[in-house]
């Protein structure tokens, strides 16, 4: 797997991720609980910008 498909399978995750919880929000479903995806969505966004790159070739 290519470093740019890593990388859109992260934000696809990070989008699903916080359409989950607003759909959690709006539908009462979870309770409490259904902050957790947006934990998992910021958790994502986080290693997004701690990860290093190699320089292109």
């Amino acid at each position: 797997m290519s470093l740019r498909t890593g990388h859109r399978i992260r934000w696809i995750v990070v989008c699903v991720a916080v359409t989950l919880w607003f759909i959690g929000l709006a539908f009462n479903i979870g309770g409490n609980a259904v902050h957790l995806v947006l934990l998992v969505a910021m958790a994502l966004l986080v290693y997004e910008l701690l990860v290093e790159e190699p320089p292109p070739a």
